[in-house]
Order: structure tokens, then sequence, then C-alpha cells
């Protein structure tokens, strides 16, 4: 009884997959969510850029939150030699991986 239709297998699973496309097509017209694009949308369901835009947006900003040193290093971003502690380890002072004395972060010359 698997085939009581007439058609061929191949027939029916080209009318299973654009079935398939055309469920998922209204619900992922439903949102437009941040700065993807129509093609982005209409290939990626609803759930999965739903949950790309939660994680976006619950990931911390890279942006300092002040440009002055002391509170940055009262707040454990940096410590006493200007080093950042999470992340990379840069200099705020000089931006590259040394300080002034051109030691690097673990107190060796480079």
């Amino acid at each position: 009884m698997a085939n009581t239709h007439g058609l061929t297998s191949r027939i029916v699973k080209k009318q299973a997959a654009s079935r398939k496309l055309a469920k998922n097509k209204k619900a992922s017209f439903q949102v437009y969510m941040g700065n993807e694009n129509a093609v982005t949308r209409k290939n990626t369901s609803y759930k999965a850029r739903k949950h790309y835009m939660e994680n976006k947006q619950m990931f911390p900003k890279k942006k300092l939150s002040t440009k002055n040193h002391q509170s940055l290093m009262e707040q454990g971003i940096l410590d006493e030699r200007w080093f950042f502690k999470v992340g990379k380890k840069k200099n705020y002072l000089t931006w590259s991986m040394v300080d002034t004395k051109g030691l690097d972060f673990y107190g060796m010359p480079r």
C-alpha cells in the first residue's frame, strides 16, 4: 500500500520537500530580526534566527566603560602594569603586547 497514488517515488519525495518548504516559509517571514538579508531569512528557521539574536544581545560589548586607566584598574579590567587581565594580553598604554620598557605580560623581554 506504499504507492497507491500511482506516482513514482522521486516525484513523491519532491512533493514532500516542497510541502515542507512551504510550511516553513510562513514561519520564517513572521519576524524580521536585526540586519539580516532576505536570503538568510528565508533559508534559516525562525528558531535558529531567534537563538542567534538572543545570543548576540547577551554577549558583552567590547567597548570599555571609561577611558580613565585608574577606574579601569579599580574595576579589575587592567592590572598595575596597564595590561588587560582578560582576553588578549595587550597593554592599554602602548596598545601592543609589550609595555613601555619592552616587557610582555609575563615580564619577559620580547
